[in-house]
């Protein structure tokens, strides 16, 4: 993973020249920036709108996360030496404080505004991080990052627990490219993995005239079109999140869609939960969830369950704008 550096002053132009013209709107999409002169100034004040409004972040947050930046120290640092405030924007935009995220489909040549050299974080460095977080205060010493080993490395996986838990190093789990968020809990949860088939539609109705004498054809009255009804089919192991199948995180993202099939009683009041899928930091559909089936398969893991699930979503669009001809040529592929 790489991340390109932001100050307040950088200007389109700026982050233009460092990212380069063929990739700056993939980069604005992925962090969902407005293409606006001051993008140093529009981040700035989304992080200060995030650290402000925020729950703080939970440490088994911030140890599964770091868990994942194992592959490239540069990034692991960055994580590990972060505040409260910079664990809130990265949990919300997943990305580091005064960066943008760049998408694991382009590559940026080293330089000193870019963060991620791709070289693995010594199991020194690892494993005393990880100690100082789970004891309070649950900080980081920075002194650490300051040591080195010159130990060669294997690049195979040898079995024992610190390669267990890091054992996603060797794998693209796309996290945070991936979410589906819920109106009625105001949270987002993300998938390990991209749809494996997704069955989309466009579709109108129409009504027929009575018939006309000399008429070879009924005429066709236009009435409506759509909704979209829209099918999504993840496969994923419950293996994926933390390399522990027992840690319930399958279930959570199970359950968050499930519960959005249901409302939310507030008196005689009725609430019905709207959901917006995200893919690749772009929306690809939000609607009503009107069904979640789950298949599951594979071989039994160690709580005596099975280990891979099949995950369907049938979502119905609500469109957040109103649709016609020329605002459906104009979609992008995403979407």
């Amino acid at each position: 993973m790489q991340f390109v550096k932001v100050k307040l002053s950088t200007t389109l132009s700026n982050l233009r020249d460092l990212v380069g013209n063929q990739n700056i709107e993939q980069i604005l999409n992925i962090n969902s920036l407005k293409r606006v002169p001051n993008i140093g100034q529009q981040i700035a004040r989304a992080a200060d709108n995030i650290a402000s409004t925020s729950a703080d972040v939970s440490l088994d947050y911030k140890k599964s996360t770091l868990n994942r930046a194992t592959s490239d120290s540069d990034v692991f640092e960055h994580l590990a030496l972060m505040g409260e405030s910079g664990w809130k924007v990265y949990k919300s935009t997943n990305s580091l404080p005064n960066t943008l995220r760049i998408p694991d489909t382009i590559t940026l040549p080293l330089s000193e505004d870019i963060i991620g050299n791709n070289t693995r974080i010594s199991d020194e460095v690892y494993e005393r991080a990880m100690s100082s977080l789970n004891v309070p205060p649950h900080s980081i010493d920075p002194s650490i990052f300051n040591t080195y080993d010159n130990k060669k490395r294997t690049q195979i996986i040898e079995g024992t627990s610190r390669d267990y838990k890091n054992i996603f190093q060797f794998f693209k789990i796309p996290w945070g490219n991936m979410s589906i968020y819920s109106s009625i809990a105001d949270e987002a949860k993300d998938f390990p993995v991209y749809p494996e088939e997704i069955s989309d539609n466009a579709r109108a109705s129409y009504t027929q005239m009575p018939e006309l004498i000399y008429q070879y054809e009924p005429w066709q009255l236009y009435t409506s079109s759509g909704p979209r009804a829209n099918t999504y089919t993840f496969l994923f192991h419950r293996d994926m999140w933390t390399g522990d199948h027992r840690d319930g995180k399958a279930n959570e993202l199970i359950r968050f869609c499930m519960a959005n099939c249901y409302p939310e009683y507030n008196g005689s009041a009725v609430n019905s939960s709207l959901v917006t899928l995200y893919m690749n930091g772009q929306l690809l559909i939000r609607g009503v969830l009107t069904d979640v089936a789950v298949t599951w398969d594979g071989p039994l893991g160690l709580d005596g369950y099975y280990l891979v699930c099949k995950l369907q979503l049938n979502i119905v669009e609500v469109s957040p704008y109103p649709l016609n001809y020329w605002s459906m040529m104009n979609k992008p592929l995403i979407g």
